[in-house]
């Protein structure tokens, strides 16, 4: 049984499958052993290279390319075996399923070149037979590989005018020679059998042309040469003028139809041809998600179909400008790009062939959607290369609809995306307007107010009234710091220049020095602090740790029931570190869960007040000391864990 590939890794890809592949002195063996890796590393599958050694003896070239065949098998991981057995092919097989290998690999040069005629059977054309239960998978192991002996072959030989009807001349000179020499044992009127066999052989390869030429060829020399009286045209007996006008009839509409065939034929190839470089756009397409790998891979199906140089020119928008893809675009002639620019922008096929850019190099197709061309996709048609053909424009402008709905909607998602950024920013600014005047119209009321009433003699020679105002103006100028401070703090972490300074601290400390910073928000509260049993140092910026902390327990009060719980939890974690604040209130809501710890973030039910960048600031301190930061709903309340990873001890 023979297989593809592709079917081959799909059918095992969930088995256990185990790859087999037979090594020996041929330099072809070494492609086998690296197509055998690449698939068993691709299935993730074992894989045996077996040798047969049926008792012939080697040269040293022979024997040196053997080694070196086996040597990088075992360098590529197989399992190396040597099977002794005069016949190669049963040696092969049942090692491989005494291995348990589900798949076989031979080369595609050991098959026999006969195709469907009968020759001497190679030892890949017995494993294909013979292999029984085993998938045998046939790969490319030499990069020239002969064509093989079939009809198709012998077709594809004579394709060319010239060449058929040199065969044509052929065949009707064999066809003479063998009718004379047969002709007196057979009698003149067998030999007509024979001149129509050969018009039936030129049938099958040539086109319709040769065909009829050959019927009329034959006809005048079985005339000529057979019929009685010979050496003449004369035909002397009723029944010979009868056969001589069969034998005409016979063979003009044998041609005629042999030609029909022929050329339905070839019309039914290029349909299908032309529905499979369609069908594998349109899949090719629908797996792309850039303008730049659908144009090149345009360009790719339109080389692979038409058997020359393609490239395709995309016009370029308010945001890019236009740029040709292809293998070598660089290289293009300046008047190439001039057709394809021209072609692109007046939506008009030009370039080879055509009155607009006779010279250049390709023909342009534009790739229209509705009325406009976003693209042009060129090909050559040198007509030397008899590689154009009629149909060609319209099949490479359907192509170019199914490119130019791809561009069209990639552009339209990218529009779309640059207005949702747009109208995000301008939110996101609109949010930091309110939010900073909101916040400086506080503390800056305070600090003008306490410095106005300083200004009055009697209230400034007041130890105690002078005294609180300045304390009130301080406490609002460090908030105005801290406001500061927040913005260039995450103006740091998202930047990258954010540089801890990392200290050994313990646990203790840090709560501590938390808990004393947010003492004016847990005032009222119950907290409940846990720490680790046996005290051990950490290694972090305990600045910034505790500025985390704070924020937290903060966020906590702000979000959980008056008088509640506030819990603080410190301990170590895989070598690191995790703390954790939890309280009992219902925390954020739906639409602010989906993204808790975004700058700015805020969402209906969040409770007044802040920047939004307190949770921020909380996550860009974490991904600095490389750990992580979640917010989860728990029970009985909500908690925020941040983890330290590697920073236990010193």
């Amino acid at each position: 049984m023979e297989v593809s590939a592709e079917e081959s890794s799909e059918e095992h890809s969930g088995d256990r499958t185990k790859i087999a592949v037979g090594v020996g002195s041929s330099p072809n063996s070494a492609r086998l052993v690296r197509w055998a890796h690449h698939a068993a590393a691709g299935l993730r599958v074992e894989w045996i290279a077996f040798h047969v050694d049926g008792g012939v003896l080697m040269g040293g070239k022979d024997r040196e390319r053997l080694e070196a065949n086996l040597d990088l098998a075992r360098k590529l991981g197989a399992q190396v075996s040597t099977i002794v057995g005069s016949d190669v092919v049963r040696a092969l097989i049942d090692g491989a399923k005494a291995k348990s290998a589900t798949m076989l690999v031979i080369g595609r040069s050991g098959l026999s070149r006969l195709g469907h005629f009968w020759g001497r059977a190679t030892i890949s054309d017995r494993i294909l037979r013979e292999a029984g239960p085993l998938d045998v998978v046939v790969v490319s192991d030499s990069k020239d590989v002969g064509n093989d002996f079939t009809l198709a072959s012998i077709r594809k030989t004579f394709s060319a005018p010239f060449r058929q009807y040199g065969l044509l001349l052929l065949v009707f000179a064999l066809a003479t020679i063998i009718c004379l020499v047969l002709a007196p044992v057979m009698g003149h009127r067998s030999v007509a059998f024979l001149y129509l066999a050969a018009v039936l052989f030129l049938s099958l390869v040539s086109g319709p042309g040769p065909v009829v030429l050959l019927a009329v060829l034959s006809s005048l020399a079985y005339n000529f040469f057979f019929i009685p009286p010979r050496f003449t045209f004369a035909i002397s007996s009723p029944e010979d003028i009868l056969l001589f006008g069969l034998y005409f009839l016979v063979a003009a509409v044998t041609g005629s139809l042999s030609a029909g065939l022929r050329s339905r034929e070839r019309l039914l190839q290029r349909r299908d041809r032309e529905a499979s470089l369609l069908l594998a756009a349109a899949e090719r397409l629908s797996e792309l998600s850039s303008i730049r790998d659908a144009a090149a891979a345009s360009a790719k199906l339109v080389e692979g179909y038409n058997a020359a140089p393609a490239v395709v020119y995309v016009v370029g928008d308010s945001n890019r400008q236009g740029a040709f893809f292809a293998s070598g675009a660089e290289n293009l002639e300046e008047i190439d790009r001039k057709a394809a620019k021209y072609c692109a922008e007046k939506s008009e096929v030009c370039g080879e062939g055509t009155d607009r850019f006779p010279d250049s190099s390709y023909r342009f197709i534009p790739a229209r959607v509705r009325s406009s061309a976003v693209a042009a996709i060129g090909f050559s048609c040198n007509r030397k290369r008899n590689n154009f053909q009629s149909g060609d424009d319209e099949l490479f402008a359907a192509l170019g609809r199914s490119l130019a709905m791809f561009v069209e909607r990639e552009r339209s998602v990218e529009a779309s995306r640059i207005a949702t950024l747009e109208l995000e920013s301008e939110r996101l600014a609109k949010v930091l307007f309110d939010s900073v005047s909101h916040e400086l119209k506080t503390p800056l009321t305070t600090i003008t107010g306490s410095l106005s009433a300083l200004r009055d003699e009697a209230i400034g020679s007041n130890p105690s009234m002078r005294q609180e105002l300045l304390e009130g103006a301080l406490s609002s100028a460090g908030h105005l710091n801290e406001i500061v401070e927040d913005f260039l703090s995450i103006g740091r972490m998202e930047s990258g220049r954010l540089k801890l300074k990392r200290n050994l601290t313990e646990a203790r400390d840090l709560a501590e020095a938390a808990t004393a910073a947010a003492a004016e928000s847990l005032a009222g509260r119950r907290v409940n602090i846990l720490l680790p049993e046996n005290p051990s140092d950490f290694r972090l910026d305990d600045v910034l740790v505790v500025r985390l902390m704070k924020n937290l327990l903060e966020n906590a009060c702000r979000y959980s029931r008056k008088n509640g719980i506030v819990e603080l939890r410190l301990m170590p974690r895989d070598n690191g570190l995790a703390i954790t604040v939890a309280d009992e209130g219902p925390g954020f809501g739906d639409e602010r869960m989906r993204a808790p710890f975004a700058k700015f973030k805020r969402a209906e039910g969040d409770a007044p007040g802040g920047l939004g960048l307190g949770l921020a600031m909380c996550r860009g301190i974490v991904e600095a000391h490389g750990g992580s930061i979640a917010a989860r709903r728990s029970t009985g309340g909500f908690e925020v864990e941040a983890i330290f990873p590697n920073c236990q001890g010193g």
